[in-house]
């Protein structure tokens, strides 16, 4: 299936947050451990040596802590080679179509992003949209649906059939067939407009830079542009 091009240009977008290394403080116990035990040489008498099983066991602590130290900084080179696989992986979804698993929907200007709720047999179905504070805002009465795939048609009003505000939503399916409960799967779509990790997951951004945020690993479907014949 050929998709239009998305408009907005792509991008990527980072937002890296972080304290303190594990390897950093590690090295701050190792310095402080190191003053220690010069501190505790200068000061021992002279008469009376410390004993050497004491200074073998203070020695090998200080091994330990440094092999420690070499450890983590190995694993945080390991960290940001895998993060940059990853950021390179995301640079290929930019500028196609995605449809994911999720039950977001985006409000913008009065339009709503594409949504749909895929059934595995025959049921009746009511679709539910929630706004930020999980308040549901409009009840839809889809009826009865083949099995199969369902576009969630809402106008962005409420049941008062007022415009709802922008901002995200989400929707809850109900699903039955003559009083018992029927699968169905939650699904969203949209072009990819930029890239971003978040606490070490992928994440894609839809539509634009304020559009849904879905992680990589729930893309069940990608359509590419295809140049005009």
């Amino acid at each position: 299936m050929a998709v239009q091009s998305v408009t907005p240009t792509p991008s990527i977008m980072t937002d890296v947050s972080g304290s303190e290394t594990v390897a950093g403080k590690a090295l701050s116990d190792m310095n402080a451990f190191l003053l220690l035990f010069t501190t505790q040489l200068q000061h021992q008498d002279p008469t009376n040596p410390m004993d050497a099983s004491d200074m073998s066991a203070q020695l090998a602590q200080f091994s330990t802590v440094e092999k420690l130290t070499q450890i983590h900084g190995q694993l945080e080179t390991q960290q940001n080679y895998l993060a940059s696989i990853n950021n390179a992986q995301g640079l290929q979804f930019l500028g196609k179509t995605v449809s994911a698993a999720g039950n977001g929907i985006q409000v913008a200007d009065g339009q709503i992003s594409e949504a749909s709720v895929e059934l595995e047999k025959p049921a009746n179905v009511t679709v539910t949209i929630l706004d930020e504070s999980g308040n549901a805002v409009r009840t839809l009465a889809l009826g009865d649906l083949e099995a199969g795939r369902h576009e969630i048609a809402w106008d962005a009003t409420d049941d008062a059939g007022n415009s709802v505000p922008d901002g995200i939503y989400t929707f809850e399916v109900t699903a039955s067939a003559n009083g018992t409960p029927v699968t169905a799967r939650s699904l969203i779509k949209g072009d990819v407009y930029g890239f971003r990790m978040e606490d070490g997951i992928s994440y894609l951004v839809l539509d634009d830079s304020d559009g849904l945020r879905i992680p990589v690993s729930s893309v069940v479907r990608i359509e590419t542009s295809e140049p005009a014949v």
